[in-house]
């Protein structure tokens, strides 16, 4: 065993001394800027402080979806403004993203898609847009996998690139872990594939040439539970980790509080080695609001055939402060269709007659 830590510690600094390392302030988070969860780190490779899953769980962690019964709809816009006016030629950027789960008998389908419009020389993204496509499956009743398949394309005045690659993640749900309830850890191996490998942008070392992004082979792993479950309140708390390649660490906090589990606030916290050291980095903490409400739709016959009259959605808003110079706020919306079915099957052995 010490042979083989000692083995895949030495590959990974060979790779580290092979290839240098300097994507785009925000390249490593290409699509976690695109919403209110996404921004304050509730959507975690655990599934958030207090889990949740949606369509676009599978941008940290294909498995996530993998126990979802019903239909989500799922929708997000961030503004961007920068107060760097001396060198940018624009001062206001714009994403977007959709996607849908499709719970089917054997897996659980999701599609992403997402638009970045990032024009600003601290945060250097350029435009792209970037499409996911995930299955996942319980194997257990606490084990769970997926896969994605990912594609995008990129573009500037003076470039063009495009990507293709695939994700695989786990999640295992631990259940009770001393003082921690419904304890999870989870694990996803981002970005194997192409990135943008010619997409010329200005990298967090402004002075070298920029590396590609997000970076191949992108391991992440985390664990998040419970710590308080009342009838009033619940809190939990998540950590993240993650590793580009050997090249960075970056470590990502999320606490969250539920009020009736009606009203969410979400606060996280994201510390990125390599873009402090680089000083493109900001310590204050961002954070989402979210509510979640039930809604009743009548007179529609197809909506009630497939059990949907009745559904619930989720409205959201959040804040974030990037690289000191650029503002972030953002909205998103969520819609699962139907009710969740939260009882267990009852089984007669026999019935007296």
């Amino acid at each position: 065993m010490k042979k083989l830590l000692f083995t895949f510690f030495a590959a990974g600094m060979l790779l580290t001394a092979a290839y240098s390392y300097n994507p785009p302030a925000g390249g490593e988070d290409l699509n976690q800027l695109v919403s209110p969860a996404n921004l304050s780190g509730a959507n975690s490779v655990t599934g958030g402080a207090l889990f949740n899953a949606n369509a676009d769980s599978i941008i940290v962690n294909p498995a996530l979806t993998a126990r979802e019964q019903r239909v989500n709809l799922t929708a997000g816009y961030t503004f961007l403004y920068s107060t760097e006016k001396d060198y940018n030629d624009k001062q206001i950027g714009n994403m977007f993203q959709t996607g849908i789960l499709i719970p089917f008998k054997r897996f659980i389908f999701s599609g992403y898609m997402n638009g970045i419009f990032a024009p600003f020389c601290e945060m250097h993204l350029g435009d792209s847009l970037n499409f996911k496509a995930g299955l996942s499956k319980e194997i257990t009743d606490q084990f769970s996998v997926g896969i994605n398949a990912g594609a995008g394309y990129a573009w500037t005045s003076w470039d063009k690139d495009w990507s293709l690659y695939a994700d695989v993640g786990a999640l295992y749900n631990w259940g009770t872990l001393g003082p921690i309830s419904d304890f999870r850890i989870g694990a996803s191996v981002l970005n194997l594939g192409k990135m943008y490998t010619k997409a010329e942008r200005i990298g967090i070392d402004e002075d070298d040439k920029n590396t590609p992004f997000p970076t191949l082979v992108t391991f992440k792993a985390g664990a998040a539970g419970t710590v308080l479950d009342s009838d009033i309140a619940k809190i939990g708390v998540g950590v993240d980790v993650t590793v580009p390649c050997f090249q960075n660490f970056i470590l990502d906090l999320n606490a969250q509080v539920a009020f009736k589990k009606a009203f969410y606030i979400s606060v996280g916290e994201k510390l990125n080695m390599q873009e402090i050291i680089n000083g493109k980095y900001n310590l204050i903490p961002s954070v989402s609001f979210l509510y979640k409400f039930s809604f009743d739709v009548k007179n529609n016959q197809y909506l009630e055939d497939n059990g949907w009259s009745q559904s619930e959605m989720t409205v959201s808003a959040g804040y974030k402060n990037l690289y000191k110079t650029v503002h972030a706020v953002s909205a998103g919306v969520d819609i699962d269709l139907g009710m969740a079915d939260n009882e267990p099957p009852k089984i007669t052995v026999w019935d007296n007659e």
